[in-house]
């Protein structure tokens, strides 16, 4: 994907960049514990004591740079999107991106001689930042290494390379033990920019430099699962809930085993031993209580503690944490929102088209997905508007209005998210409407009392969009392959023609607006009740309503957060169709000079065909007669009908139906 002043991003970390989410992944708990009385703690430096851009006394750099390496306090923004995030306090960076064109090819921050004489088992622990950025082509990369020398500087192995993933500061470890014993030791924190001189690439930040010896045994429980006020965070009164953490081993040995409790409120602690498992040394793993917690009966929030316990654990001030849980009505289900911004202008948007049409074949149930459009002839002004000032670019996902992701990532948004609390049951419901009108009735079902603004919006969106118009042409970086497949783009032109373009989950219409409907559902609702709310509006002419869906997504209003969708067919016409008709086509379409409609009735009737054009005026219709039950045909006559876009419909005495037209001349 391109960025600014032409970067491009390397595979491993195209995702991370894309979305620029700032994640925790692993904090620096080895930092500031205690350990036990027969660690050793052979060198230190988290950067603290410097001031301006000066290294620590005794610290050294190599570099043909003019900067290289400095200091530096609190976030440090490299280039749009991209920061290092602020920290504990200070750290040593290379600013590649804000410098001049430096030559950083081996730009080396040097640790003062150190010796391991006497001591065994030591480990290396630093704090990095580095996302790998790459030159559109990948020339040149950059990289970044760990290494140590044995002789004082003359020579160096690498004995690690920085994780090129970060999405935050990443605690790295490296196992020393192979120089136990070893004097006139130093360690390297080697940095490469391609000694391109032309080009600026990132950087990377390292802090909180530790060689010591680990405690034998210290097991830190980091968090409780479902977090509390989480979308995970709810089960239903009287059922069972799965109930886990997020551990840490702080120590140098692995962890085999260990016993987990936990305990909701005053009720009798669950415990139960945990074998079989390999945490390797400063690692972290997950653990699910073999014993669901059962939740109490009574709607609420209720606190849960979970602990562990390790022999020897070095300390024990790490080994508890609390979550809260809510014991809620029922479960309701859980449709992910959507919502891409798109554009024909978009030359990496294709990728949200393939992902969106993927998801929509593979999981239909679980979200409802919608393709905002921004700069072409798809554009909804007001929505384009909203949506644009929420993602930091094109192709990007917003997810129930709270996270930007990139097309890409749905599948793991999917696996993440597909079990979420949904707050409400969203049921809908057609209710009859003449002519070009369309009413929706929305019924809100709430698994948990819900007080304060909470709002609903209808989007109603389409298939199969076609346009003849070169702003329906759709630029493709994907052409040639040279980007890697992409759900067959990758064999299109790099400006595929309007004629080859089919477009999908197209917004056509968010009624009211963006932000719901004020007052559509109370300020007070009760779990377990019913609230309704129906939307009236008119579908444009022009759009096709055979393939046209509704999503109706409800909103709090104090965050903008919503809580969950449903999405239903928008039906052809008017009360019950199916009991009347069947089998409706219009041959020829286009049509000259004649066109015929063609249905079944299921039972005797009466019918009439009407012709819309595009402002919604009759310019053609039958007086209605009487049909048997069987097959029949009314013919239209277009002889007289100017070349354009129109609509039949096709109203019996127990519904009707709607059907695209086209008139060519």
């Amino acid at each position: 994907m391109k960025f600014n002043k032409g970067i491009s991003v390397s595979s491993e970390s195209l995702k991370t960049l894309v979305m620029n989410k700032f994640i925790t992944l692993l904090s620096a708990s080895v930092f500031g514990i205690g350990i036990s009385a027969n660690a050793q703690t052979v060198l230190q430096e988290d950067f603290n004591t410097t001031s301006g851009t000066a290294l620590p006394a005794s610290w050294t750099q190599v570099t043909k740079a003019a900067t290289g390496w400095k200091t530096n306090t609190g976030s440090l923004a490299f280039t749009a999107g991209w920061a290092v995030p602020a920290g504990t306090g200070r750290y040593a960076v290379v600013d590649e991106w804000n410098g001049t064109n430096e030559n950083n090819d081996t730009t080396r921050l040097v640790t003062p001689t150190f010796s391991l004489t006497g001591v065994t088992g030591a480990w290396l622990t630093y704090k990095s930042y580095f996302v790998k950025a790459a030159y559109t082509g990948g020339s040149p990369t950059e990289n970044a290494y760990v290494l140590i020398s044995a002789n004082g500087g003359t020579s160096w192995t690498v004995i690690d390379t920085v994780n090129a993933n970060a999405t935050d500061w990443e605690l790295n470890a490296v196992d020393l033990s192979s120089y136990d014993n070893t004097a006139n030791l130093k360690v390297a924190f080697s940095y490469h920019d391609g000694a391109d001189l032309t080009k600026h690439l990132i950087g990377i930040a390292i802090d909180d430099i530790k060689i010591y010896v680990p405690p034998i045994s210290e097991l830190e429980l980091k968090q409780v699962t479902p977090v509390a006020a989480s979308p995970k965070a709810y089960g239903v009164a009287s059922g069972t809930m799965n109930i886990g953490g997020v551990l840490f081993n702080n120590s140098g040995m692995t962890v085999t085993s260990y016993k987990l409790n936990y305990q909701e409120g005053s009720s009798p602690v669950v415990s139960s031993i945990i074998s079989g498992v390999n945490i390797a040394p400063f690692t972290s793993a997950t653990v699910t209580a073999p014993t669901p917690l059962a939740v109490p009966s009574a709607l609420g929030d209720y606190p849960v503690k979970m602990w562990v316990e390790l022999a020897g654990d070095a300390n024990v001030l790490n080994d508890t944490a609390n979550t809260i849980i809510t014991a809620v009505n029922f479960m309701p289900t859980k449709k992910i929102l959507a919502e891409e911004g798109t554009g024909t202008w978009c030359g990496w948007c294709p990728r949200g088209a393939v992902y969106m049409d993927s998801m929509a074949k593979t999981h239909p149930n679980n979200f409802s997905l919608i393709a905002v459009h921004n700069g072409d002839p798809m554009v909804v002004a007001a929505y384009d508007s909203y949506l644009g000032s929420k993602i930091g670019g094109y192709p990007s996902m917003l997810i129930d209005r709270t996270e930007v992701v990139d097309p890409s990532d749905l599948f793991d948004i999917y696996d993440e998210q597909k079990d979420n609390f949904g707050y409400a049951d969203i049921t809908l419901t057609d209710i009859p409407a003449p002519g070009f009108s369309y009413s929706l009735k929305a019924t809100v079902k709430p698994a948990i009392n819900l007080s304060g603004d909470y709002r609903l919006a209808l989007v109603l969106m389409e298939d199969e969009v076609k346009g003849t118009e070169s702003g329906y042409a759709q630029s493709n970086y994907y052409s040639g392959g040279g980007s890697g497949p992409m759900g067959g783009y990758e064999t299109k032109p790099s400006k595929v023609p309007a004629a080859d373009m089919v477009y999908n989950h197209v917004a056509r219409m968010i009624v009211p607006g963006v932000n719901g409907a004020a007052s559509s559902l109370p300020a007070t609702m009760t779990a377990g009740n019913t609230y309704d709310y129906t939307f009236n509006t008119t579908i444009p002419q022009p759009y096709h309503r055979n393939e046209m869906h509704a999503v109706v997504m409800l909103i709090r209003n104090s965050d903008g957060k919503v809580l969950n969708t449903n999405n239903k067919t928008v039906p052809l016409g008017v009360s019950n169709v199916a009991a009347a008709l069947e089998a409706v086509r219009i041959v020829p379409n286009p049509a000259t000079d004649k066109a015929t409609v063609r249905f079944t009735v299921t039972e005797n009737t009466t019918a009439n065909v009407m012709v819309y054009d595009m402002t919604g005026r009759v310019v053609f219709s039958t007086t209605a007669a009487d049909f048997t039950t069987g097959a029949h045909t009314i013919d239209i006559n277009t002889s007289n009908l100017p070349a354009g876009a129109y609509t039949v419909k096709l109203q019996t005495a127990k519904g009707a139906t709607t059907q695209p037209l086209s008139v060519v001349k």
